[in-house]
């Protein structure tokens, strides 16, 4: 036989259930006597409602308000009354002591949720958050699987249970996530406190012949210089993503003048070319060689001289900067449309940053794709 602890007790503030007895229903629910009355009438009186069918008597909806939950046999708790299963407590257990799910504000012993981890899972996953298991006495809490912060031990919590120090870690090779397999709210508990996260780390680098680290420009504490992807300045970390540079703490000499880019001009109309070298005058640095007239298929410009190629190297990320300036002179530079990465502005829409332009189709290689 199974039994749900009693957690609910009348108050000796509250008029005595028998006071009433005279207009409520008499009830008995395995032995335990109540009265039947509302639901919410009874928890205001500090009682435990029970459904199951106890008052006949009664009007539709009132249940069996008793001092205490009784003992409830198996078959009572298997029942087929989908009614009684939305309404009556249930059992659970808080890391191996049994206890009633109800909400916490009316549990008088002690309220476990669990931390919805594989090692802690919730205690009443069926119920709203604010209803746990009540337990009478404390459960102990598992010790967790273990981590390490940093070079110190400790064991994989929610950050609200930890009575130690928690840390997340930073996602990163030199400081990777503590518990990287549990939600977010899950960190590495430790007595003590782990050494600070490594500062701006990464690969060494040298940014115009000042020594850096490879970080990203977001993280940079100093000066961030990406470098130009040219000989005479090549990239500062070739090897990263576009928003990872050389940060450096004092600020690199400014790039070398690099060899003057010519536009051709065999049929290439004068004011593309004169446009061309406004582009590139105010862009130093930023344009390795540029195209213009060229037989091309479809609806180009190109054919008709119209048409530019800024070539700033595959995946260069001078390529955003340098069209977002076209795109904010495009007025004075007579420009009908730009395209960069895949995206395309168009003269008359609203001016806003590359990320928001029209994405276009995949034309299946870097140099088709504007890249």
């Amino acid at each position: 036989m199974r039994y749900l602890i009693p957690i609910l007790a009348l108050t000796a503030t509250c008029t005595s259930l028998s006071a009433k007895s005279k207009r409520w229903e008499q009830c008995d629910v395995q032995g335990e006597e109540g009265h039947c009355m509302p639901p919410a009438e009874c928890k205001a009186w500090n009682g435990v409602p029970v459904a199951g069918g106890f008052c006949h008597h009664s009007p539709h909806g009132w249940q069996c308000c008793t001092a205490e939950l009784p003992p409830v046999e198996p078959s009572f708790t298997e029942a087929a009354d989908d009614d009684l299963a939305k309404r009556a407590p249930r059992s659970c257990s808080a890391y191996g002591v049994p206890g009633t799910c109800i909400k916490k504000s009316a549990c008088r012993g002690t309220a476990t949720p669990g931390a919805g981890t594989p090692d802690d899972p919730w205690t009443c996953p069926r119920d709203p958050n604010d209803v746990m298991c009540c337990t009478e006495k404390p459960p102990t809490r598992p010790p967790g699987k273990k981590c390490n912060a940093r070079g110190v031990p400790g064991v994989c919590i929610k950050k609200s249970a930890c009575s130690g120090v928690a840390t997340p870690g930073a996602g990163t090779p030199e400081d990777p996530w503590t518990c990287p397999k549990d939600p977010t709210d899950v960190m590495c508990c430790t007595d003590r406190a782990p050494p600070p996260p490594p500062g701006p780390g990464g690969k060494k680098c040298n940014a115009r012949g000042v020594p850096g680290v490879c970080v990203k420009k977001s993280a940079c504490r100093g000066f961030a210089t990406p470098g130009a992807g040219t000989p005479n300045d090549p990239w500062t970390c070739p090897k990263d993503p576009n928003d990872v540079m050389c940060c450096t703490e004092k600020q690199p000499p400014p790039p070398p003048a690099a060899a003057p880019v010519k536009i051709p001009e065999h049929k290439c109309k004068r004011h593309v070319i004169d446009a061309g070298y406004k582009i590139i005058n105010a862009n130093p640095g930023k344009v390795k060689s540029v195209g213009c007239y060229g037989q091309r298929s479809g609806k180009s410009e190109h054919p008709l001289g119209l048409a530019l190629d800024l070539m700033t190297g595959a995946h260069s990320p001078n390529g955003q900067p340098l069209g977002e300036w076209v795109m904010n002179h495009a007025g004075e530079l007579r420009v009908t449309y730009v395209i960069w990465g895949q995206k395309i502005w168009e003269s008359g829409e609203r001016v806003r940053p590359w990320a928001q332009w029209k994405q276009m189709e995949d034309r299946g290689g870097v140099t088709a794709n504007h890249w």
